[in-house]
């Protein structure tokens, strides 16, 4: 009875060594990919459905409802950031990631700044911001192109 007990004992230490062992070992670039992507994806579709019908509130100078869903849409997208900055990242890549996510949270203010100038009807502002977002978005992606993304790159028509 002792050696089935000691046997077992050994067998749940080896194990939960190797799992430690498995949960230090470092992130890989594509480990990190498929980890964000989902967040990212799940941001872009948040983002397209409380941005619908945005360019036409506009286009109609209904530009109040539009800055709200703006607000909101910035919003959602902090939100995915502060997920995407909890995955562990590749410590190869560290440098490149915080550059990353410092475009991001950019471009999540730029958004703000839009619903912001929108919601006040300041046109002019209003277009100043969206240009300023373009800018910030490309920038962000032009960090994060040696990753490859495909929902985490930050497309035009995702913020209209």
């Amino acid at each position: 009875m002792k050696r089935v007990l000691g046997t077992i004992a050994a067998l749940i230490a080896t194990l939960a060594v190797a799992a430690l062992a498995h949960a230090e070992e470092p992130q890989t670039r594509a480990g990190y990919v498929a980890a964000v992507e989902p967040i990212c994806q799940r941001n872009t579709e948040a983002s397209k459905r409380i941005l619908a019908g945005a360019s036409e509130r506009i286009k109609k100078r209904k530009l109040e409802p539009a800055g709200k869903q703006f607000i909101r849409a910035s919003g959602a997208f902090g939100d995915g950031v502060r997920q995407i900055v909890a995955v562990p990242r590749p410590p190869a890549d560290e440098a490149k990631l915080q550059k990353w996510f410092k475009f991001l949270r950019i471009v999540k203010q730029r958004l703000f700044k839009l619903g912001q100038a929108l919601k006040s009807g300041e046109r002019l502002k209003a277009t100043h911001e969206k240009i300023q977002l373009g800018r910030s978005a490309n920038a962000a992606n032009n960090v994060s192109f040696a990753f490859k993304f495909r929902y985490c790159r930050l497309t035009r028509s995702r913020f209209s």
